[in-house]
């Protein structure tokens, strides 16, 4: 009876010390610094002839999960599902709100010319579409095909995330830590609200 919680709070903690732990090792270290700025190296040829792309995505894709999530909020309202609208809503504010809380709360100091100098740990874009998958995975109407939907979401913060480092938008360490806190927000609220609900008439 108290597996669920206990997980819950183990995962939780876990997800938090590896957040303290990629933003210490990332931007407190020479090291990190300077792998963050490696990996810009990495990416640069898909930069050079996707930059385009990857820049219509990293700003159509908030959007898109946006209204995909509004049209799934109509549909909790008419069924009633009142429960899973609140963890939607809660996921989705929650996971930006962190996240740009934390981006003027931690700090990168300079020590050496590693990458632009400016703090943007972690991405808020990334946040965004995140949190906004994780609230539509909630909203899902149809138990059966929710796992896909899961997956789908995964993936399309996945490209919202390769997006942000390809335009040279976020360091890669940026769109991990998002990550981090939008799985954190996703299981606080799911083991909090016991969500999402298992509807009796099976669609």
């Amino acid at each position: 009876m108290h597996d669920r919680p206990r997980a819950a709070a183990t995962l939780l903690v876990l997800l938090v010390l590896a957040f303290v732990a990629l933003w210490a090792a990332s931007h407190l270290t020479v090291a990190g610094q300077q792998a963050d700025a490696g990996a810009f190296r990495t990416v640069a040829p898909l930069h050079d002839v996707g930059r385009d792309v990857a820049g219509a995505l990293r700003r159509g894709l908030p959007v898109v999960c946006a209204v995909v999530a509004s049209v799934l909020g109509v549909v909790a309202i008419v069924r009633r599902d009142w429960r899973d609208l609140l963890a939607a809503v809660l996921v989705s504010v929650g996971t930006v709100a962190v996240a740009l809380g934390l981006r003027e709360v931690l700090v990168r100091p300079d020590l050496g010319s590693y990458g632009y100098p400016y703090q943007t740990f972690p991405s808020g874009h990334v946040a965004v579409v995140g949190g906004l998958c994780v609230a539509i995975w909630i909203l899902w109407p149809w138990p059966a095909s929710r796992a896909a939907a899961g997956v789908t979401g995964l993936v399309v913060t996945g490209v919202s995330a390769l997006a942000s480092v390809v335009t040279f938008a976020h360091r890669p360490s940026d769109v991990v830590g998002s990550l981090l806190v939008a799985t954190a927000a996703a299981v606080a609220v799911a083991w909090a609200l016991d969500v999402p609900a298992r509807r009796r008439d099976g669609v």
